[in-house]
Formats: C-alpha cells, sequence, structure tokens
C-alpha cells in the first residue's frame, strides 16, 4: 500500500467519469483516493454533485465530495444532457445517498487536501472535465504546485474535436481554465480523442455487463449501452469511455503511446474555440514539453482491464 499514489479526481458525472471512478475504486492497492471535486460539465453542478456523492457510496469508496464550478471562468456553462442523460448517468439510477458535500468551495478544499499532506508526499490530479477547478487552484493557490506529482487529464485532441470538428468538450466548455493549466509547466498527461478513440466498449460487452446479475457490471454496462443509444454512438459498433484512460493509462501505461509537445488552446470564439494545438513538427522551437500528448493504445488490452476492474469491484464488495 506505501506505493498507491495519492489521488484528488475533479469531475463532472457523466457515464464515462462513473467508468473512470469505477477502475480507482477497484485499485485501492494502486490509488489512495484523498477526496473528489464537482464541476458543471456533462449536467449541472447540482446533478454531478449528486452523482458524485452516490457514486461514491455505491463504490464503495469512503472519500469526501465537494461542489466546485458552476460556470466557466468567463463563458456560460454548456452540458452534454443529450450524450449522458437526464441524471448524467444515463438514466440509471443509483441508489440514493445522506452523504452531502463536506463544501460548496472546491478550490479552498484542493487546497486543503494537497497541503495537508505529509511532507515530501505529493498528488496526481485527474481531471475528466472542464478544468475550471484546477485552473482557478493553480492560480488562486501557487503554492499546491510543488505538492503536484502531475495532471493525468481527459480532454483535447491533437487531430481532431467532437463538438466542433477541432475541439473536445471538456476544452471547449472553458478553453481559457485549459490554456493556464496546458501553461502551467506543470507535467501533464493529455488523454485526449486520439487515444480514448482506442478506448472504446462494444455492443456485445455492454450488453453482458448489464445482463449480469452483479450490481456493478449491470449498473456500467446500462450506463454505456445508453451511450451506445445516443446520437453520438447509435451508429458505431462501439462507445468511448474518455474518462477511463486516465486510470487505466496510470495503471498499465505500457498499453499506451504517446509523444511530448507543446499545447496551446484557441481561446478565440471563432470556429477553432477550444483547439488544443500540438506542435509536433520536427522543426519546433527546442525545449522541455510538460505535456505528454496520448496518440494510441491497445484496443483489446484496454477493454481487457476495464472489464476486469468492473468484475474486481464487484467481488471485493460482495465479499
Amino acid at each position: 500500500m506505501e506505493n498507491r499514489r495519492n489521488i484528488l479526481m475533479d469531475c463532472d458525472p457523466g457515464i464515462d467519469d462513473a467508468a473512470a471512478l469505477c477502475v480507482a475504486a477497484a485499485h485501492p492497492e494502486a490509488f489512495r483516493i484523498l477526496g473528489i471535486s464537482t464541476v458543471a460539465g456533462n449536467q449541472t453542478i447540482e446533478t454531478v454533485t449528486e452523482n458524485a456523492l452516490r457514486l461514491t457510496q455505491f463504490f464503495g469508496l469512503d472519500v469526501p465530495v465537494a461542489q466546485g464550478a458552476k460556470v466557466p471562468l468567463t463563458r456560460p456553462a454548456k452540458t452534454a444532457a443529450d450524450i449522458h442523460g437526464k441524471n448524467g448517468l444515463g438514466d440509471v439510477e443509483i441508489p440514493k445517498t445522506d452523504r452531502k458535500a463536506v463544501s460548496d468551495n472546491a478550490v479552498v478544499f484542493l487546497r486543503d487536501q494537497i497541503m495537508g499532506l505529509p511532507k515530501g508526499e505529493r498528488v496526481t490530479l485527474v481531471p475528466t472535465g472542464p478544468l475550471t477547478n484546477i485552473a482557478l487552484l493553480l492560480k488562486v493557490f501557487p503554492e499546491v504546485r510543488e505538492r503536484v506529482e502531475e495532471i493525468v487529464l481527459m480532454g483535447g485532441g491533437a487531430c481532431k474535436g467532437n463538438v466542433t470538428p477541432v475541439s473536445e468538450f471538456n476544452i471547449f466548455a472553458d478553453p481559457e481554465a485549459a490554456s493556464i493549466v496546458f501553461e502551467s509547466g506543470l507535467p501533464v498527461v493529455m488523454c485526449g480523442l486520439d487515444v480514448t478513440g482506442k478506448c472504446g466498449v462494444d455492443r456485445e460487452t455492454a450488453k453482458e455487463l448489464a445482463g449480469s446479475g452483479k450490481k456493478i457490471a449491470r449498473a456500467v454496462g446500462s450506463m454505456i449501452q445508453f451511450y451506445l443509444n445516443s446520437p453520438a454512438y447509435r451508429n458505431r459498433p462501439a462507445a468511448y469511455v474518455h474518462d477511463a484512460a486516465t486510470f487505466l493509462y496510470l495503471l498499465h501505461p505500457e498499453i499506451f503511446r504517446g509523444e511530448r509537445m507543446p499545447v496551446s488552446v484557441d481561446c478565440s470564439d471563432g470556429i477553432t474555440r477550444g483547439m488544443t494545438i500540438c506542435d509536433a513538427r520536427p522543426t519546433r522551437p527546442e525545449g522541455e514539453y510538460h505535456t505528454l500528448v496520448l496518440l494510441d493504445a491497445d484496443e483489446k488490452k484496454f477493454l481487457e482491464y476495464l472489464v476486469e476492474a468492473v468484475h474486481m469491484l464487484d467481488a471485493r464488495l460482495d465479499g
């Protein structure tokens, strides 16, 4: 247990956020989850915070949840209810909980969790939604920087988008915040659409999980089936479980391939708003590149490890 990573997850649950949290919960030998903060994204802040509270109980996690930013730094909020459903979890009903958020100020919560670590310990930040909270944390409390080991985020894309032809949802939702994070100089691992497009669950596997007699498998499978019936995936053989790539990268970096490169974010109001501009040119300026852009993954291994985590968590909770 001594080699566990300290983790703070910042999320907007979200079907794929739920799958990511499931992976983390299934591996207590690898992750010490210090807390979860929420940000408006896939649904409103009230909905995603309630989802985080329910999911922590459902997955057997005794960790604090703090409510975060309701809106981006400078722009109106944008949700993805058409992809994630009215409740944000594919309309799958996760049991209600009496748990309450420990704070309505996620930025202070994150600061306190980080600075409260024993001397010499650091934390890995895992943001799977818009980067509003993380940007505010780095700007308002710069003292946390020396305690952050790395930021492993889901967002962006080197070659494509999903909200626009060139912009991914999390970055598009708050490009100013994303720009602050990528320009922070901290080590960043970008799990963008280039790699998450290889991180999918096919229809047969989703059906098998949803038909399980075990509660975690049934819930995760049913959420992914909702994905598959949504406008984004209706005509595709598999649904991308984007956010799960973050924790599976931390568990199994050997199944991923990436390249270090400079990344900047387009914060304009034009057609390229939210684009993550990844400079892969052989002639790019020399320097230390702080961002590892993941570009490929072993699709079969990703699915194997994801399904394994779901069954592991069911077995642990049943035990």
